[in-house]
């Protein structure tokens, strides 16, 4: 292993305040027992690490003016809103619950293929404090904030696709919202 000063779990807890400083003040340290090594991280440390995992969200608008979205790196994370910015909030609640189902079932959620690359956007709304702090970090897929819009009906009837095969893991609610979505945009048609 290529990091230096891994320390053994007795020193850890034969000087646990000492060791607590040099990761806060210092940088991460490593702790190995019997074989199985973690890694301590600051919590300004590992927000730092997860920067490169930004949230994005695309949504488009449909024939009632209401804004229908989902975040791009979770496809199953939907929700509406009659603004772009009640959108972004009803997708960053929709995340804190998808982010406390992770982590209340990690195992199940972590060992599954098509959930495991959530994890590290799992972790990063986690450390947030509030709705209004997770709907912060997420963004539109074009430059800015300029959220893109008009791909029609095949990301919505996509994502409303998904979401229905899906229904039974959570997100009682947003699948009603999407199906009234998709209503109107039928009815649009």
């Amino acid at each position: 292993m290529l990091l230096q000063g891994v320390v053994s779990t007795t020193e850890v807890v034969s000087n646990f305040d000492d060791f607590i400083d040099a990761v806060v003040g210092g940088k991460p340290q490593a702790v190995k027992r019997d074989g199985d090594v973690i890694i301590a991280l600051s919590l300004d440390q590992m927000r730092e690490l997860l920067t490169t995992y930004p949230l994005k969200y695309e949504y488009e608008v449909d024939e009632d003016g209401r804004f229908a979205g989902s975040i791009c790196e979770i496809e199953s994370i939907v929700a509406d809103g009659a603004t772009v910015e009640e959108l972004r909030l009803n997708l960053a609640n929709q995340l804190i619950e998808y982010a406390n189902d992770y982590l209340s079932d990690f195992s199940r959620y972590f060992n599954a293929p098509n959930t495991r690359p959530h994890f590290p956007y799992v972790v990063r709304v986690s450390l947030e404090d509030d709705v209004a702090s997770v709907a912060s970090l997420l963004h539109g897929d074009d430059q800015g904030d300029g959220e893109k819009q008009g791909e029609g009906d095949s990301l919505l009837r996509s994502v409303v696709d998904y979401v229905e095969k899906n229904k039974a893991r959570h997100f009682g609610k947003v699948i009603e919202d999407n199906n009234a979505i998709l209503k109107a945009q039928e009815d649009k048609n």
